[in-house]
């Protein structure tokens, strides 16, 4: 597997990519197919994940197989964190935000995720990042045991908006 930094032509990839790993990720049996609908239609489409990309503040990695295959991405987000983040990592200089960070399900148990977590914790280190934050829903098991194993600590939540219903995330975040 390789990850690269996607460019503007990978917009149509990008937006396939998200789309189907937004369904396998929070489809049936943990959300219904129209809830994850409504998201995808409101969120991921080409001229929005187009935006994203021509987004100075942001950077995806596109994750791809040995044989070219995309497999997985991750968006990296700098802005302000949370308030509730603990100082002196609340500031946009010190931490950045983890946006996604998604792989196709057949990926999943590999051993990808965690290459792809690192790969994000090694850039955010080599631009001066303090830390890292993310948000992760609170039903996300798995992903909660993933980020708790890699070292992300809890330090509050926020409402995500997921098509017409409102979610709880929490935030969590590994200093570096």
């Amino acid at each position: 597997m390789s990850i690269r930094i996607a460019t503007l032509s990978d917009a149509d990839v990008l937006t396939e990519l998200s789309a189907t790993t937004m369904y396998e990720a929070f489809g049936p049996p943990h959300n219904p197919a129209e809830l994850v609908a409504e998201y995808v239609a409101s969120a991921i489409t080409l001229p929005i994940i187009q935006q994203e990309l021509a987004d100075p503040k942001s950077t995806f990695f596109l994750v791809e197989a040995d044989n070219g295959t995309p497999v997985g991405y991750a968006k990296m987000r700098r802005h302000t964190p949370p308030r509730s983040m603990p100082e002196p990592h609340r500031s946009v200089r010190n931490a950045v935000e983890i946006q996604r960070i998604y792989l196709r399900q057949d990926q999943v148990g590999q051993g990808q995720g965690r290459l792809l977590m690192e790969h994000c914790l090694n850039w955010a280190s080599e631009q001066g990042y303090k830390a890292v934050w993310l948000g992760v829903w609170e039903r996300n098991e798995r992903a909660l045991a993933f980020y708790k194993k890699i070292g992300f600590e809890r330090f509050g939540y926020h409402y995500f908006q997921f098509g017409s219903e409102r979610q709880r995330d929490f935030w969590l975040q590994k200093q570096l």
